[in-house]
């Protein structure tokens, strides 16, 4: 009889990783690419939404948010998949998981699947922040950076 622990057992190898990686960036593309034509290029409220939710379910109470800490917890919880620095109310993005995806799905960096992935980042810090932020995407390429807004 298998357990949920049998789970963890299982023996991956690095074909697998890759495999799987090529299955989620179809997924995301496909993903966005729907919300995109259904939407339009109005898809931010979508983002938004999931990640306020997300925001919500961090174990995580800020008492006094600023833009600074807000940022700095999201980096170093979404470390595995992004590498982004905060200054001057810019985000600039070394790496990207998202960026990516693009280069593998041979979509444009810049396109509904970064945007939505930034409307998803603008929710996160709207629900840590309590405040709304928008992003712009100013420039795209080995570093991507994002103008932030807060309202």
């Amino acid at each position: 009889m298998s357990t949920s622990d049998d789970l963890y057992l299982i023996d991956l190898k690095p074909e697998d990783y890759r495999m799987a990686f090529t299955e989620v960036a179809f997924l995301m593309d496909s993903f966005a690419a729907a919300i995109d034509n259904i939407m339009g290029s109005v898809t931010a409220p979508v983002g938004r939404i999931a990640g306020r939710d997300t925001a919500k379910k961090l174990p995580v109470h800020l008492s006094d948010p600023t833009l600074e800490v807000v940022a700095q917890l999201l980096r170093e919880r979404m470390c595995a998949g992004f590498d982004f620095t905060l200054e001057q109310g810019k985000l600039s993005f070394s790496t990207c998981i998202v960026r990516e995806v693009c280069a593998l799905r041979g979509i444009e960096t810049g396109g509904a699947l970064c945007r939505l992935f930034h409307a998803y980042l603008d929710g996160m810090m709207d629900g840590l922040l309590y405040r709304p932020v928008k992003s712009a995407i100013i420039a795209t390429g080995a570093i991507c950076h994002v103008e932030l807004e807060i309202r």
